[in-house]
């Protein structure tokens, strides 16, 4: 009798993990924590600016996921808990009586071509001046690396709303960040 082999986890889909875990799989749950739990906490830091914050959204996200397992239905799994990370990060940002200034420190998840701190936290500073709607949609499209369509699944609007809201956000973040860039390439000319 020849046995069949054995798939490693690391070799499986996010949606085929994700199916044995609601079977009861440990192993494949701890797999998708594996796989998403940077960019989770990340995604959470980007939407609230709080490390108590988002570590508590990154915890109650990855709790929800795994309470609600049963109800996901085989669909694309990344949309499915981001979707849920979304909720989680609104209804904390939605609960939070006072605004809590920017940390710094998630500059070590900055894109590899903002290489100036100082820069970057510009670039982070005027990110946060945007509306909720708009910093949201250009995170998860220039950071995350998100397509349009699954934006759109994730923030539950239609791909022509996401292009305008990161249209607008480019527009709006080129008109606050000019001076700042003006300046910091006159800088390096001297």
């Amino acid at each position: 009798m020849k046995e069949e082999p054995t798939i490693r986890q690391e070799d499986r889909s996010d949606n085929e993990l994700f199916l044995s875990a609601q079977q009861g799989d440990v192993q494949a749950f701890n797999e998708i924590f594996r796989r998403y739990e940077k960019k989770v906490y990340v995604y959470c830091m980007r939407v609230l600016y709080d490390e108590e914050m988002a570590h508590d959204a990154f915890q109650e996200a990855f709790m929800r996921l795994y309470e609600h397992r049963q109800t996901y239905d085989g669909r694309n799994f990344m949309v499915w808990f981001f979707t849920i990370i979304r909720n989680v990060c609104l209804n904390m940002r939605r609960n939070k009586k006072q605004t809590v200034p920017f940390e710094t420190s998630i500059a070590d998840t900055s894109p590899a071509r903002i290489k100036d701190v100082a820069l970057y936290e510009e670039v982070a500073a005027a990110l946060k001046r945007l509306p909720d709607d708009y910093r949201e949609a250009i995170v998860l499209y220039e950071y995350d690396g998100y397509a349009y369509k699954e934006i759109a699944e994730i923030t539950s609007v239609s791909i022509a709303t996401v292009k305008i809201r990161i249209y607008r956000a480019r527009k709006m973040l080129r008109s606050l960040l000019f001076p700042v860039v003006h300046d910091h390439d006159n800088d390096k000319s001297r």
